[in-house]
């Protein structure tokens, strides 16, 4: 998931189990901190906020 958000920032859902999907913008749009670290230099920073984004999203 982390790297599709990475590969294509446009891409709207994720498809998760049992016909749930994950918005995978808005869960980013969701959090300020991950949109900051898209604009940030260290790749591994970028990757863990954007996990965290992922992590505290609701399917």
């Amino acid at each position: 998931m982390i790297d599709a958000v990475h590969t294509d920032l446009v891409t709207v859902t994720y498809p998760l189990a049992k016909s749930w999907t994950l918005d995978l913008v808005a869960a980013v749009v969701a959090q300020k901190a991950s949109q900051d670290a898209l604009l940030a230099d260290g790749e591994a920073y970028r990757r863990n906020m954007v996990r965290v984004a992922i992590l505290l999203a609701h399917p």
